[in-house]
């Protein structure tokens, strides 16, 4: 499931990449370019849910592999199956999407052993998994409670897994931190009521945020001189040129929302660049992308300009 701000930061690589030369000038390529980021991003979102399957298919193969030992012991004869029956897995293994990418993607986690092997082994060894091991009692609280520490704990801000998702997709290593969140929340809203029908979002939570990309990346590319324009005005003893390039860039989306989408209000639009600008831009972007944006927005709200409508008033 993309959110929009995933939209608008893929917008952005996609505007980047547009300004610089690439896609030959042609909007149904520069769309195109953006679909496939997003539609990456959400093979990524699959991708997680088949990575905790992967470790529990490795807890599954432990069990087999201690119950065919030569000299097995009580334990090994009768084990502990309540990881490898947890129903929140259990709910990801028969989703069809889940399912069917399994069956069918190019990637698979089997290749990367040694990775959900690792995983695997720290979280046997952690105090958590060991205390639900042992508890007797079952729920899918529970059992979400358990995936959610694996992820925080093994899986998010982990070296290994950045490399591998590096070279798998070039645009994988900004996506995770967006899909292991996704993740989490899809977990959390899992209950005895919706779990036996578990189905994954859809890439768009609702139509108007595809129409939303659309129009993002449309309009800024069409406006992009207009927008300088505007920009221009507000600086002083600076010009144009002088912007980082990234800086420009997202300027330029940021007034894309703010003059062609009435509905948006101004200051959502003004914190989610501003946000982006800190993680995507220079030290200083952040500010300075702020600054530039109030002064434009104070002038349309001295001259009475700016269109807005609905939720865009507030």
């Amino acid at each position: 499931m993309i959110s929009r701000r995933l939209v608008r930061i893929k917008a952005v690589q996609t505007y980047y990449a547009f300004v610089q030369g690439n896609y030959d000038g042609s909007l149904e390529k520069v769309w195109e370019a953006l679909e496939v980021s997003i539609d990456k991003s959400y093979e990524l979102f699959i991708e997680t849910f088949c990575l905790i399957v992967a470790i529990a298919d490795h807890a599954e193969y432990k069990i087999e592999f201690n119950r065919n030992k030569l000299l097995p012991t009580e334990e090994d004869l009768n084990p502990n199956r309540k990881f490898v029956d947890n129903k929140i897995i259990q709910a990801f293994r028969s989703e069809p999407t889940i399912k069917k990418y399994m069956e069918n993607a190019n990637t698979n986690w089997s290749e990367h052993y040694e990775f959900v092997r690792s995983i695997y082994n720290k979280m046997t060894n952690s105090e958590f998994f060991k205390k639900y091991m042992s508890d007797e009692s079952r729920s899918i609280k529970q059992d979400a409670d358990l995936i959610c520490k694996i992820i925080n704990k093994y899986i998010a801000d982990n070296e290994s897994l950045d490399e591998i998702l590096e070279t798998e997709s070039i645009y994988w290593n900004d996506d995770i931190e967006f899909s292991l969140s996704n993740l989490i929340q899809t977990i959390k809203k899992l209950n005895d009521e919706n779990i036996d029908k578990f189905r994954l979002p859809p890439t768009y939570r609702y139509e108007e945020d595809r129409e939303f990309a659309h129009s993002l990346i449309k309009n800024t590319c069409l406006y992009r001189q207009k927008f300088d324009e505007i920009i221009e005005k507000c600086l002083q003893k600076w010009e144009l040129q002088r912007i980082a390039f990234m800086d420009r860039v997202i300027l330029h989306l940021a007034l894309c929302e703010m003059t062609q989408f009435p509905e948006l209000p101004v200051r959502v639009t003004i914190n989610e660049y501003i946000d982006i600008a800190k993680g995507y831009s220079t030290e200083k972007s952040g500010t300075f992308v702020n600054g530039i944006l109030d002064k434009i927005y104070n002038q349309y709200k001295d001259d009475k300009t700016l269109n807005k409508i609905g939720m865009g008033l507030l």
